[in-house]
């Protein structure tokens, strides 16, 4: 289906054929909006909760009152109906595979306080494999643009939060789980989101550019001076892709400084962790020295190796299966059973095997050729990269939860697959993000061409 006129960049775009993937309806753009404020809230409200030790009812009251908003939304905005085609099918296998997941689960110390977490969790619990529904909604550019809404109102909550727990986060003590556990739900929750930004440098204005700049730089920081190797890590190839991004698109070649400072900060890490550098001395990079290759994961992966069975590995153990691990978090897990690996790959392995991860691959993979080599416009390729270091990511972390960098890695999948959306010239692009653009500004003899 022809969706441009024949000039390559030209902005005349067809609304009768393609204006439902560019402009929303009115019942859409309510429930796409009501959707992204209740995630944000489910965010709040879960790191609140989990992070300040005060008025934890009051933020779980945010959360509960945010999954009702949720599942409302969804109501909405999922479709039973719709035309089924390759990542629905796949999506609706792998929903199916979910489903199974669960009902295999281990519920034998079922409570009330694991039916919460089953419920509430947004790290762990069951909510999680619900996620490929998502690919069940109608998607167009209005859902990017409060996709990008959502991840500014975040990192604005990120500076307020980190100004707020400012002598928690830069705790010189190493040790503090509550510092450890603070500035990781920060980065995860509400810091990372701004990646899906920094992507699109292009098509923000600079008063957002300089919110980007400062929250990654604070990212950087934090990552280093509370030592997260893993959080250093994805915030460097999120700036590094960011800069090479903006100096490839920006048409003043002065900018190539941002892509001189990413390119050495990638150079750097890549150097720090095939070396053994000495920078003890140097007191900002003493705690990141110190355990820049301190071995922390051997033992529990040992562990998870060696309680895994064949069966196991090719079908996982079900919702809440667990891998005996002595000595390790014994106050937390009965029986030395831990339920949870810091690593998503083998966790997503040991609740759902290999299967679980070739479905999620069946999905994923194509989504990422298809908007890198398959896409007129530079909107949808850097979602192909975008997922592309989600998939990177789900090794050194566990980013596989329930909140708006999760989501926003499925919405770029299905954009991918979107050929519509795939065909969009640049110009058009960057004019319905910059501008005030729609449906009526358009002249009526444009929008029949």
């Amino acid at each position: 289906m022809e969706l441009l006129s024949s000039k390559p960049e030209s902005t005349q775009i067809s609304i009768q054929k393609s204006g439902v993937f560019v402009f929303p309806t009115k019942s859409f753009a309510y429930y796409i909006s009501l959707f992204f404020l209740a995630m944000i809230g489910l965010s709040f409200g879960y790191v609140m909760a989990l992070t300040t030790f005060s008025f934890t009812f009051a933020y779980q009251g945010i959360e509960l009152l945010s999954y009702l908003v949720l599942v409302y939304s969804l109501t909405g905005l999922v479709k039973v109906n719709v035309k089924m085609s390759y990542p629905r099918v796949f999506g609706l296998i792998y929903f199916i595979w979910q489903v199974i997941i669960l009902i295999r689960g281990d519920y034998s110390d079922l409570n009330y306080f694991y039916f919460k977490q089953l419920l509430f969790d947004l790290n762990y619990g069951g909510m999680i494999f619900l996620i490929p529904i998502l690919l069940f909604i109608d998607f167009n550019l209005y859902l990017v643009k409060r996709l990008f809404d959502s991840a500014i109102i975040l990192a604005l909550l990120y500076l307020v939060l980190v100004a707020f727990n400012y002598t928690v986060l830069f705790n010189p003590d190493l040790e503090s789980l509550v510092s450890l556990g603070t500035s990781e739900m920060y980065f995860k929750y509400f810091a990372l989101p701004i990646g899906i930004l920094a992507f699109n440098f292009n098509l923000l204005s600079n008063r957002v550019r300089v919110l980007v700049l400062t929250v990654l730089a604070l990212m950087f920081l934090i990552a280093i001076l509370r030592a997260r190797r893993g959080m250093l890590f994805m915030t460097a190839l999120i700036s590094f892709f960011s800069g090479f991004n903006y100096f490839v698109t920006s048409k003043s070649k002065f900018h190539i400084i941002f892509y001189v400072v990413y390119s050495l900060v990638g150079v750097f890490l890549l150097v720090f962790y095939t070396m053994d550098l000495d920078f003890d001395n140097i007191s900002f990079f003493k705690n990141i020295s110190e355990r820049g290759l301190e071995d922390t994961r051997s033992y529990v992966e040992d562990c998870f190796y060696n309680d895994m069975s064949t069966d196991d590995w090719l079908f996982g153990k079900g919702y809440n299966g667990g891998y005996r691990c002595a000595g390790i978090d014994a106050a937390i897990f009965k029986d030395n059973i831990r339920k949870v690996i810091e690593t998503d790959y083998l966790q997503l392995i040991m609740v759902g095997g290999i299967v679980n991860i070739f479905f999620l691959f069946l999905i994923m993979i194509p989504a990422v050729v298809l908007g890198l080599f398959y896409s007129k416009n530079n909107l949808v390729k850097m979602f192909g990269v975008w997922i592309l270091c989600w998939l990177i990511f789900l090794y050194p972390a566990n980013v596989y939860s329930i909140n708006i960098y999760h989501v926003s890695v499925w919405v770029s999948a299905a954009i991918c697959y979107v050929k519509p959306i795939r065909m969009l010239p640049n110009s058009f692009v960057i004019k319905y993000f910059t501008s005030e653009f729609t449906y009526q500004s358009i002249p009526n003899s444009e929008k029949n061409a």
